[in-house]
């Protein structure tokens, strides 16, 4: 093997020590501290936050299942599959359906701020309600768990790599599912839903909450950057690479060309992780409410009621 295929590989040691390890410790502190926050009295009754709740904690169980392990894996070369089908079975069911939750979710709060800047008063009071929302995530998860089954009939172990050994759902999975969930139905579901958020809060005939509505539209639009940011940063060059990995999985590549390959792959996959590490920072930026459940969170107001 050249040098320079030998310090390509090992640069994929060191992308998923250096980068890897920060992106696991921030995104574990950042999605607990979004389920902490939004369970808070202040935001208990507002419908989209149990979306962001239910997405916070997918992306708790993704870090877990696949950030973790690759770090171990890949960066430290220590052996976690052994062999072990049932691991692999297990790891990538979970891993696949937290995935696809997480994101979905972001989409039916989306949907949500949609709604609830309708005029029409029973659309709000029915598509907004907690059962609705309930009933929406439990749709969801159970939707994904059906979706991902194959991973457990055709998934088995090759040394320290799971493999598929079904060329069909492979052909699904690289070619459907990936550039379909992962990056096209996020980003179309976050850009259609803020312009109707937009459009509903400039056509509202409610003079006195001109203002309102004109600082909500700003705020809309201000939102929409970095969620479409994320959305392209982390969906977008992974469906690329996975549609590309299945359509040459059988040319001859040089020792070097897959030692390209692998560095490419692995920053793709490092990137994807940015979309269940930056959450709970987007919100702190972007919303004044977040900061403040913060700042509560680390200074506890001592405050006495009077009796």
């Amino acid at each position: 093997m050249s040098d320079i295929a030998t310090n390509l590989i090992l640069s994929t040691r060191w992308l998923n020590i250096i980068i890897g390890i920060p992106l696991f410790i921030f995104g574990i502190i950042g999605n607990i501290l979004t389920i902490w926050i939004f369970t808070r009295p202040r935001f208990r009754h507002t419908s989209s936050v149990r979306y962001l709740i239910a997405c916070s904690v997918a992306n708790f169980i993704q870090l877990a299942q696949t950030l973790l392990p690759r770090i171990l894996t890949e960066g430290f070369k220590i052996p976690l599959i052994k062999s072990n089908s049932d691991y692999c079975k297990a790891r990538g069911y979970i891993a696949g359906v937290a995935t696809l939750c997480s994101l979905s979710f972001p989409c039916w709060a989306s949907f949500d701020h949609f709604i609830s800047t309708s005029r029409n008063a029973t659309t709000r009071k029915y598509w907004t309600s907690k059962q609705f929302v309930y009933c929406a995530i439990f749709a969801t998860i159970l939707f994904w768990l059906i979706v991902q089954l194959p991973i457990v009939i055709f998934t088995r172990a090759n040394g320290e790599s799971c493999i598929t050994t079904n060329i069909i759902h492979t052909y699904i999975q690289s070619y459907g599912i990936t550039p379909l969930v992962y990056s096209i139905l996020p980003m179309t579901a976050v850009i259609c839903f803020n312009i109707g958020i937009v459009k509903n809060l400039r056509r509202s005939r409610v003079i006195s909450f001109t203002n309102m509505n004109t600082r909500l539209a700003r705020q809309v639009r201000r939102m929409l950057i970095p969620q479409l940011i994320i959305l392209v940063l982390s969906g977008i060059p992974f469906s690329i690479h996975s549609i590309y990995s299945l359509a040459t999985i059988s040319m001859k590549k040089s020792l070097i060309q897959n030692a390209i390959e692998s560095v490419i792959l692995h920053t793709v996959r490092l990137l994807f992780y940015l979309n269940y590490v930056c959450s709970f920072y987007i919100y702190y930026i972007m919303s004044s409410e977040i900061r403040r459940g913060f700042k509560n969170l680390i200074r506890p107001s001592n405050t006495v009621s009077p009796e």
